[in-house]
């Protein structure tokens, strides 16, 4: 199944944001001294409060949670709270088989300020934090620190997307999509989601 969009007029008004990190701390017991491993799978948790929704948009929160079918299904969803940025040219992978909280790119405005602190991206499908300013190199390269790590290498010349990035999120359980309606007029709901992989 491809992943749904998310009604474009249809915003949460409040939303909790998080990554959910994959490691795994072993403690000795003879001295106590712990070690700590990190695993590929961190993912993005979030929850999305709609308040006082009219009933036409209420209608489209109820298909798509319908058409979700509980964990099954996939949809796009963005960080409501923190808007994309025009890219400074047209951002591209460098180069095949990278791994890791790097990513090799190119396409980039040579020598501009591209990307800031906290910005997201998306490359693969997979929703990345950028955790440092980036400024691209005179040929238009740029290396690009991001968290969560790659969980899988995005190809040569793959897209790199910051004016709208998402990421592909399931519903956390088959229990959501419970809305609190007063009949005829406001329709509210709490819906979390996990990203999916």
């Amino acid at each position: 199944m491809a992943a749904l969009e998310w009604p474009a007029d249809v915003c949460p008004a409040s939303l909790t944001w998080r990554p959910e990190s994959n490691t795994k701390t072993f403690r000795s017991p003879f001295n106590g001294a712990s070690q700590t491993v990190r695993f590929p799978g961190t993912r993005w948790l979030c929850s999305l409060t709609f308040s006082n929704l009219s009933d036409e948009k209420s209608r489209r929160i109820d298909a798509l949670v319908a058409e979700l079918d509980g964990e099954y299904g996939r949809v796009k969803i963005r960080d409501w709270g923190r808007a994309g940025r025009a890219p400074a040219g047209n951002p591209v992978v460098s180069d095949a088989n990278q791994t890791g909280a790097e990513l090799h790119s190119k396409g980039w405005t040579p020598g501009a300020l591209v990307l800031h602190t906290g910005d997201y991206l998306t490359v693969n499908d997979e929703l990345k934090m950028v955790t440092a300013d980036v400024t691209a190199a005179p040929n238009g390269t740029a290396i690009i620190p991001i968290a969560p790590i790659l969980r899988s290498s995005p190809a040569a010349n793959a897209k790199i997307e910051v004016a709208k990035p998402y990421g592909i999120f399931k519903l956390k359980d088959n229990q959501q999509g419970t809305g609190n309606r007063v009949p005829g007029v406001f329709t509210s709901y709490t819906l979390e989601f996990e990203e999916a992989f």
